[in-house]
């Protein structure tokens, strides 16, 4: 229904009532045209299931299920299986499958059932633990989210646990799961350069110690033609004499200790190669290392 859209998708019979009769209300209702959230709030049939979930509960959509909607990264499926509502102060039920976070007018509401994006870049870097928040934050630039001055605005507002995340914080991470690969190597002593140039050939997700190259793959980035061009740059940069190691999202959250192992072991094998092939290019090659 035109009205109702106009509204925003979810309104209260209090505005619906403003704009038409209590009879054409009953009929839109009746004949399925609109669906009644709960007694007193009514949404549009094409409104998406979290914005409703958090009408039904009474609060707006905040935190890092407005993140995900907007594909910026929100942190694990732990993170993600509940959906987020900010509720008033007042507030006192327990609806299942929910977060419930406190209202704040700190950086104001898009609308009745949705924070800014500010209010829920903000929510999810208390919420998420160090890591992913910090991984929020890059992905927020990198998507367009937010812009990159109102992200470091908002970094001098941040739980002291993110300070040290926050002064290492790059505007050209690819991905999440590039972030948090990266803020571990690095709080390991390793010197890592997000989406590191490649010749002729783009960049690279990461690079380590500028001897070994790192592809932190998932399903969203490698399908289909993605696949083709970068093994046409794994072999590029083979050419180099760099390695390249592709870590599964798995390898990341289910294996990262056995990953770190083989991390460290072909970076030390690279640097040794580095150090006794020194002064040697290779034909066709101009040896970046």
């Amino acid at each position: 229904m035109l009205v109702l859209c106009q509204l925003g998708h979810v309104a209260s019979t209090r505005q619906l009532l403003s704009r038409m009769t209590a009879a054409t209300l009953r009929t839109a209702v009746q004949s399925g045209a609109i669906i009644r959230l709960k007694r007193g709030t009514y949404a549009c049939t094409h409104l998406d299931a979290v914005t409703a979930h958090a009408a039904q509960v009474g609060g707006a959509l905040t935190c890092v299920s407005v993140l995900a909607e907007a594909g910026v990264w929100a942190g694990s499926r732990d993170d993600q299986k509940l959906v987020h509502v900010q509720v008033p102060p007042t507030y006192s039920g327990r609806p299942p499958v929910t977060r419930l976070h406190w209202e704040s007018a700190r950086f104001g509401m898009a609308s009745r059932w949705r924070v800014t994006p500010l209010q829920a870049l903000w929510q999810a870097m208390w919420c998420l633990n160090e890591e992913n928040a910090i991984a929020a934050m890059e992905s927020a630039i990198h998507e367009g989210f937010l812009p990159e001055r109102q992200v470091r605005r908002l970094g001098r507002l941040a739980p002291r646990r993110l300070q040290d995340g926050i002064r290492r914080l790059v505007v050209n991470s690819g991905s999440g799961n590039e972030t948090i690969v990266r803020l571990r190597l690095e709080r390991y002593g390793y010197h890592v350069v997000a989406q590191g140039n490649v010749p002729g050939m783009g960049h690279e997700d990461l690079v380590v110690e500028d001897c070994v190259g790192l592809e932190v793959d998932s399903q969203r980035w490698h399908d289909g033609n993605r696949y083709t061009i970068d093994r046409d740059r794994d072999l590029h940069v083979a050419g180099f004499g760099r390695p390249v190691l592709r870590l599964r999202p798995a390898y990341v959250h289910e294996s990262w200790q056995q990953t770190l192992a083989v991390i460290e072991r072909i970076v030390a094998d690279a640097r040794r190669e580095r150090s006794r092939r020194t002064g040697r290019v290779l034909v066709g090659y101009a040896d970046p290392l």
